[in-house]
């Protein structure tokens, strides 16, 4: 009866989920535009919380209730009890001391009196658990419920130490694995936030989720006392560490790091020489209380001897001096890598001259939170002349760009992401004032000199992100920003170009320390509009680029209608081509080379980025000049700007657009050589009235990327087209030689060894479940059904002794228990496959990808399709095990790796070696391209 009652309940749950599904799809069409929605509005639009899985859990849950007996502590303990869930609830009294061994769940919550538990909170709990069994903190959201009105909904960013350790943000709004516990805690404010701290959990080991799933009575965390900093800095020196901790009248600790050896800091200031801005700061400047600091200001205002007369005067009782920049047109990230370069601080600290010092003890806060274990940049929390916060960390995403938290708010507001006066790590801080420990800026290469003048200071902090780093802002009133003064607020239009291309992954995937739930039009925390856009599309549609859908979006067959005409090459045009290759014999100089290349989403990753690489070697290597020809409409800006993203060599090249119409291709301008990237683009090039030599970069067997179809007729036509080849991998040599008579020369893939590499795997403890990375994205050609359904039997059989990881795009259901972690960055895909045990590739087509490249020289066992086209690069046994293309050949073989540690181990050693020996280097790989475009004729077909 009671798994009859489960179902009855699971049922009406779901129907009262899809019930408001459809009132809100039809309220929705009548909503005003732009508006935010109003809580209620929220909650209507988001609906029940389906139960991501089968209500009866899995997981054993203790619920301790904080608080005296009587009503509210019955109503919390009747909540948790109406979750189904097999439970343990004790309540105790505050102050009480609990032994962990009393505690029989595995995860522990710690709710108060009064605070109660949403219906399907611990089923959304555990799904959290399950996805991803390494995580040992669930944080989750919390709203506030009177007279069953609902209201205060507070929004957590993501995992950020440097606020918890100074407040407690994430306020019993959490379950922890219990075995994080100390031996014995004490069950009240500063005891269980004392816990937690002492748990120093590392960034893999929390998730947040996104869901409100708590209604509490406390909605602000308590205030921290004097009792309060004594815990901290208590815990403090259990670590080895010396700090100052005090309650601050804003409602945070204030934590001031003690150092034993205090580094040397190289300030930078750049400057037009502005006297206004320069006699604020440098007096304020002067009363800092830091003992081993040094200023280089960098003015580009122009030299002379009154200028210089003036600066002996104001740099008075300062270590200071003064470079004179002439160098035009100004860039203010070559301005300050060119400063940095010149210092010998260890560390590094931009400064705006529109700013002012008025805290004297400024720098030897900041430092003393760099000089932290994780720690890669800080800043602090600006104020205007007014009093309102300037800046408090950077937010990605508000009008498809970036913006700074809490712009315009007073200090001490109260909002939906918490106070304007924690502690904050974000994904960048500020340029105007920023330190680096040196070290970590060399390690980045500084600031990107792509930007002119705004968004490297971003980058930057993204950089350090990537690099496993934090970023922290410090909140107090220490440095103030008068923001733009000196040279306006007028932005280059390439810094906005330069800015999508490195935003994109966090504009796509979302603001870590930004809640998912909350408009991303804006830094200033509210709920979003009815008819919100993504990011994405305010970016592409600021820079005049049409916002769709890269995946393909059409049928087979529909496609393939569209095409048939522009992809069709008459006899004659073959014969003519062959004709034309006849006539040129030996050595042919090549200065100038055609790309015909198609749309461009990003350049970062697969056979773009192989071209774009192999262009750039030409050009670095023998002085080769390149006009890319587009399959698109025109945007020159656009493509250039990603182009130079992923290749900065590539700035010099020349950009046409066609469309593939006749008229288009006949005007496409003549070179030295031409080279198609894409079938339908070897179509175009044989049409083209070109006079070099052409050839065809055959990157795959695109005739597999569809069924057997028009589209598979006409991608396999292209390669009876006399062209000559450029067949990355043996493979595609063979086919195109052998089978289709092409003459040709074939390259071995390369991995870049500055991203992927093992440097850095951590030897795992056995109790941590194995890692298994899949590329998640459904097409033809992944075999993603297949991986799929292998993926969630070895989840069925291993349960939490496994963890699933999916990257590349979202296609994942939503009671999938894997890690969905949408588009990456390709500098950070490195880190993560260094995280990883086990990697699954299952191509169809036969290419193997560079995904399992990467993976290899990260140290990953594959488990990859056992398939002679593959046989350059698999050898089943030693440096991979190949599969049957069948679920359970594909089970067999990855349940192998996972139960075997020794083996994983050996496969891995063997794929180490195989890169090492064979894929370690793009020149080696490249090297006799250049005299093949010369001569295509003296290489063996």
């Amino acid at each position: 009866m009671r798994r009859l009652a489960q179902l009855v309940l699971r049922f009406l749950r779901l129907a009262r989920y899809a019930v408001h599904r459809i009132v809100v799809a039809i309220e929705r069409a009548f909503r005003p535009s732009g508006r935010p929605m109003s809580y209620r509005e929220w909650l209507k639009r988001r609906g029940p919380l389906a139960p991501p899985s089968a209500s009866a859990l899995r997981t054993r849950f203790t619920v301790i209730v904080e608080g005296p007996a009587g009503a509210s502590a019955q109503r919390t303990i009747n909540s948790v009890r109406a979750t189904t869930a097999s439970v343990d609830v004790i309540r105790v009294e505050s102050g009480t001391t609990v032994s962990r061994d009393e505690l029989a769940g595995e995860f522990v919550l710690f709710l108060r009196a009064g605070d109660r538990l949403y219906d399907v909170a611990l089923n959304v709990i555990e799904h959290a658990h399950h996805v991803d069994p390494a995580v040992h903190l669930i944080v989750g959201n919390t709203d506030s419920s009177t007279f069953g009105r609902r209201r205060a909904p507070v929004f957590r960013p993501g995992w950020s130490p440097d606020t918890f350790l100074a407040v407690d943000y994430i306020n019993r709004a959490f379950a922890v694995r219990k075995t994080r516990l100390s031996d014995q805690f004490t069950v009240d404010d500063d005891g269980v936030w004392g816990a937690l701290i002492r748990a120093n959990f590392r960034d893999r080991e929390t998730t947040l989720v996104p869901h409100i799933l708590f209604a509490t009575r406390h909605a602000q965390p308590p205030t921290p006392t004097a009792a309060s900093a004594e815990m901290v800095r208590a815990v403090l020196r259990e670590r080895g560490l010396d700090a100052q901790v005090s309650p601050h009248p804003s409602g945070v600790l204030r934590i001031q790091y003690l150092l034993q050896d205090v580094p040397s800091v190289s300030i930078v200031i750049p400057t037009r020489h502005s006297r206004t801005n320069l006699e604020r700061l440098l007096p304020s400047l002067r009363s800092t209380q830091y003992p081993r600091f040094d200023v280089l200001i960098v003015d580009n205002g122009g030299q002379s001897d009154e200028r210089d007369e003036w600066y002996r005067a104001a740099l008075d009782g300062l270590d200071a001096s003064v470079l004179w920049w002439t160098e035009t047109p100004f860039n203010y990230s070559r301005v300050n890598n060119h400063a940095v370069s010149q210092t010998r601080g260890e560390v590094v600290l931009l400064l705006n001259d529109d700013t002012e010092i008025v805290d004297r003890q400024w720098l030897a806060e900041l430092v003393g939170v760099l000089m932290q274990e994780g720690v890669g940049s800080v800043g602090t929390q600006h104020r205007r002349e007014d009093g309102r916060i300037q800046h408090a960390g950077v937010v990605i995403g508000p009008g498809g760009f970036a913006d700074n938290l809490f712009t315009g708010l007073q200090p001490g507001e109260w909002t939906m992401l918490g106070a304007t006066t924690w502690y904050r790590n974000s994904l960048a801080v500020t340029g105007a004032c920023v330190a680096v420990k040196r070290v970590d800026w060399e390690a980045v290469g500084g600031l990107d000199e792509r930007f002119q003048l705004t968004g490297s200071d971003v980058v930057l902090g993204l950089d350090l992100v990537m690099r496993q780093l934090r970023n922290v802002i410090v909140p107090f009133d220490a440095v103030r920003h008068y923001e733009s003064i000196t040279r306006g607020t007028s932005v280059p239009r390439n810094d906005f170009f330069a800015s999508y291309w490195r935003y994109h992954s966090w504009l796509a995937g979302g603001d870590p320390y930004w809640s998912p739930n909350l408009s991303r039009r804006t830094a200033t925390p509210q709920l979003p509009a009815w008819d919100e856009q993504s990011p994405v599309a305010s970016t592409l549609a600021a820079l005049g680029r049409p916002f769709g859908k890269m995946a393909q979006s059409m049928s087979i067959s529909a496609e393939a209608t569209a095409l048939a005409s522009t992809a069709s090459v008459p006899r004659a045009r073959v014969k003519a081509l062959q004709a034309h290759h006849a006539k040129i014999r030996g050595e042919r100089d090549v200065s100038l080379v055609n790309w015909y290349i198609p749309d461009v989403d990003m350049p970062f990753f697969g056979g773009l980025n192989t071209a774009f690489r192999l262009a750039a070697k030409l050009t670095r290597d023998h002085g080769v000049r390149h006009r890319f020809v587009i399959l698109s409409a025109p945007n020159e800006e656009f493509f250039r700007t990603a182009l130079v993203a992923a290749f900065p060599e590539l700035s010099e090249i020349d950009i046409h657009h066609y469309d593939g119409t006749p008229e288009s291709i006949a005007a496409i301008p003549a070179a030295d050589a031409s080279i198609a990237t894409l079938w339908l683009t070897a179509s175009h090039l044989v049409k083209a009235p070109d006079a070099g030599r052409k050839f065809y970069l055959m990157q795959d067997y695109e005739p597999a990327f569809y069924p057997a179809s028009s589209m598979f007729a006409m991608a396999e036509e292209t390669y009876r087209l006399g062209l000559y080849g450029i067949c990355n991998t043996d493979s595609m040599h063979k086919i195109y030689t052998q089978s289709y008579g092409g003459k040709a020369m074939g390259f071995t893939p390369a991995v870049d060894r500055s991203i992927f590499h093992p440097d850095g795997r951590r030897v795992k403890e056995a109790s941590e479940p194995v890692t298994i990375f899949a590329y998640a994205r459904d097409h033809f050609r992944n075999c993603w059904e297949l991986v799929y359904a292998a993926l969630s039997e070895i989840k069925r059989r291993h349960g939490d002794q496994v963890r699933i990881v999916a990257a590349g795009a979202r296609y994942l259901p939503a009671n999938a228990e894997f890690i969905d972690l949408g588009l990456l960055d390709y500098r950070a895909t490195g880190a993560l496959y260094r995280e990883t045990d086990i990697g699954i590739t299952m191509q169809i087509s036969r290419h193997p990808s560079y995904l399992p490249l990467e993976l290899m020289a990260s140290g990953v066992a594959m488990v990859a399709p056992d398939s002679s086209w593959f046989e350059w690069l698999f050898e089943d046994g030693e440096n991979s095990l190949l599969a049957m293309r069948g679920v359970d050949d594909l089970v067999e073989r990855l349940d192998a790796l996972v139960t075997n540690s020794e083996l994983r181990h050996a496969i891995s050693r063997g794929a180490l070696a195989t890169i090492d020996d064979r894929h370690s280097d793009w020149d080696v790989a490249f090297r006799d391209i250049y005299a093949y475009l010369r001569d295509p004729e003296s290489f063996a077909p």
